[in-house]
């Protein structure tokens, strides 16, 4: 398990190239779910089979968003068998993270499961969600993400 921003800094794995690939549609589900539910972490279930043989500028690889607020993290890392002492880290950066600027993501495929805290992104949570809304057609987000930024809606 990760628990760092270098990602930024290396890319030899399929979760950078994943990151890399997806920042937008991450840190739009970040910003959306913060304005919506709070302090919270994004999940990110990422359904292709073999991630280590794909060409990340064209491949298209599943994967399946949902926000997960403060009270529902514990629980939800703690069924992912993450050790105490990670969680209890975990949950003191989820009480002082700046949204506005930071993201917590968990990256899942099938058993693997990553923990990144992004604190120095390229582009911060509410310039990824104004940047999908404004190019909404690009984006196969689910329903439950609409356009209501414009209209000053979270």
């Amino acid at each position: 398990m990760l628990f760092s921003d270098l990602w930024q800094c290396r890319d030899t794995t399929w979760q950078a190239a994943f990151i890399r690939e997806n920042l937008l549609s991450l840190g739009h589900g970040a910003w959306q779910g913060y304005l919506t539910q709070g302090r919270g972490l994004v999940v990110c279930e990422v359904g292709a089979t073999d991630l280590t043989r794909l060409n990340w500028r064209q491949a298209v690889v599943p994967y399946h968003l949902q926000y997960r607020p403060a009270a529902t993290v514990y629980p939800y890392l703690k069924s992912r068998g993450l050790p105490s002492d990670v969680l209890d880290h975990l949950l003191k950066v989820l009480q002082t993270y700046t949204p506005e600027r930071e993201m917590l993501l968990v990256l899942n495929h099938g058993a693997a499961i990553e923990v990144d805290w992004f604190q120095n992104l390229a582009i911060a949570p509410p310039d990824c969600y104004q940047q999908v809304c404004d190019r909404w057609e690009e984006f196969n987000l689910t329903p439950e993400s609409t356009r209501k930024y414009r209209s000053g809606e979270p």
